[in-house]
């Protein structure tokens, strides 16, 4: 296994890096003593990002639901009744 001192490692990094990128492992080492491993990071599975909401899309949806009827609430009706049914204390 390849090593790199720490000072080479402080003052050289880009070298260090591109090292690292070829070989995959160095070993830091300190007045020739071992100090630790350098590794490349282990890739994960990075969730997608969810589509941002877009009202246009949402209006058709309603409407595919709904067709022309008008819906037999409101939102603000829903939530009133809701906060009525709390119970604090």
């Amino acid at each position: 296994m390849e090593t790199v001192t720490l000072h080479d490692l402080r003052q050289n990094w880009p070298e260090v890096e591109k090292r690292l990128a070829v070989l995959g492992e160095l070993t830091v080492t300190r007045d020739g003593a071992v100090v630790a491993p350098l590794k490349l990071p282990r890739l994960s599975k990075v969730k997608k990002a969810a589509k941002r909401f877009d009202p246009a899309v949402h209006a058709v949806l309603i409407r595919k639901i709904w067709s022309d009827k008008k819906p037999p609430f409101t939102i603000d009706q829903k939530l009133a009744e809701e906060r009525t049914e709390r119970f604090f204390g």
